[in-house]
Formats: structure tokens, C-alpha cells, sequence
């Protein structure tokens, strides 16, 4: 009975250390391959999100007490698209529970127009040292919005802190439960030698 008991906490906490992007919606189930680059295992979809053309937001359940955290995107419509584009600098995030981006501005000189497919990329690397993956894709859209201050709620607990430096600043409103009321994160990181060549080959 207590192997049971152990083997079924385990399972647990493994469940609970993976994550998920629920919005946009992520492309499907990856809980067994969410080590695979670039996007968890899980092939391009049709189910795609309409998202400003400005940029929009970004839900994602982290399941790690930490994890060193990327947002990049790929423009185009195949599995052979490329995640070059960064939307947010890596950053360490600490909590669990759910973490929401208000918007995420899209870079300067980004050439999208209404009906430009894309896919976001979401990159975990967890304080075990493993790298987990998730892709949403999306449509730029004339019409979309981003989501209302009650779909983009953080949990207790949830927080954010640059690499290398001390935390990061609070919002404006810091009993509100969004984290980043801002078009773009202000990170400037600069990471160590060591981090750098541990991340390269995923960054892709």
C-alpha cells in the first residue's frame, strides 16, 4: 500500500509540473511530449485564435515553483515555420496557478496584416532543469481584442522577477490581479555564459 501511495504522489507532482497555454488556445494535449521542441510534439492546427494585429494577450497554467520563461512567435502556417520572433525576454517565473500577459506588443517593423497566420510559443525551463514546450496558433485580426480584465487573472502567488536583477517592478495597480499592465515587458537581461549554451538549442 505505501508504494501505491508513493508511486500516485509522484504521478501527481508530475501532472502538476507540466504546463498549459489556455489562451490563445494551444494546439493540443501534451502532457506526455511537452519536452519536444519546438512546440510540445504537437503538430500545426486549424483551431486558430484571432489576435490583434497590435498584439494580444497570453494565458498560460505553470505547474513549477520557478521556471525561467520565453514568448516567442513564428509567422506562417506549417510545421516548418521558425520561432524567431521574441515577444517577451526570458524571465524568471515563480508561482503556479495561472499567468496572464495583458498584451504583449508585437516588435517594431513586424510585418502582420488581417489574415496573417502565426503560432506563439511558449518555453518553460524548469527548476529541474528540463525545458518544456507549448504552441498556441493564432490569426491577426482587425477584429480581436485583447481579454477583459476579468479573463486575465493571476493566481496567489503568482509573480515575476528578471534574470540578474531584483525583482520586477509592480503594476500600477498592485492589488489587480494582472501582473504586466504594459504593451511590452521591460526586460533587458543579460544571461551567463553557462545559461546561454544550455538555452541555444531550444531557442528555435
Amino acid at each position: 500500500m505505501a508504494s501505491v501511495i508513493i508511486i500516485l504522489a509522484f504521478c501527481i507532482q508530475l501532472a502538476s509540473a507540466h504546463f498549459r497555454v489556455t489562451y490563445p488556445y494551444w494546439r493540443g494535449d501534451s502532457f506526455k511530449t511537452q519536452y519536444m521542441r519546438p512546440c510540445g510534439g504537437v503538430n500545426v492546427t486549424t483551431n486558430r485564435t484571432q489576435w490583434p494585429l497590435d498584439g494580444g494577450s497570453v494565458v498560460f497554467t505553470p505547474g513549477h515553483p520557478w521556471a525561467i520563461t520565453y514568448v516567442n512567435m513564428a509567422l506562417g502556417s506549417s510545421d516548418t515555420i521558425t520561432f524567431n520572433v521574441s515577444l517577451v525576454e526570458g524571465f524568471n517565473q515563480t508561482g503556479n496557478g495561472t499567468y496572464c500577459f495583458p498584451k504583449i506588443a508585437l516588435p517594431t517593423g513586424l510585418n502582420v496584416s488581417a489574415g496573417t497566420n502565426a503560432s506563439i510559443q511558449v518555453i518553460q525551463i524548469t527548476e529541474l532543469g528540463s525545458a518544456l514546450f507549448n504552441c498556441a496558433d493564432i490569426t491577426f485580426s482587425t477584429d480581436a481584442k485583447v481579454l477583459a480584465s476579468d479573463m486575465c487573472t493571476n493566481s496567489t502567488g503568482i509573480g515575476a522577477k528578471a534574470l540578474e536583477a531584483p525583482e520586477c517592478p509592480k503594476p500600477a495597480n498592485s492589488s489587480a490581479n494582472s501582473i504586466f499592465a504594459v504593451d511590452h515587458i521591460p526586460f533587458k537581461l543579460q544571461l551567463g555564459a553557462t545559461l546561454v549554451g544550455l538555452l541555444g538549442p531550444w531557442l528555435v
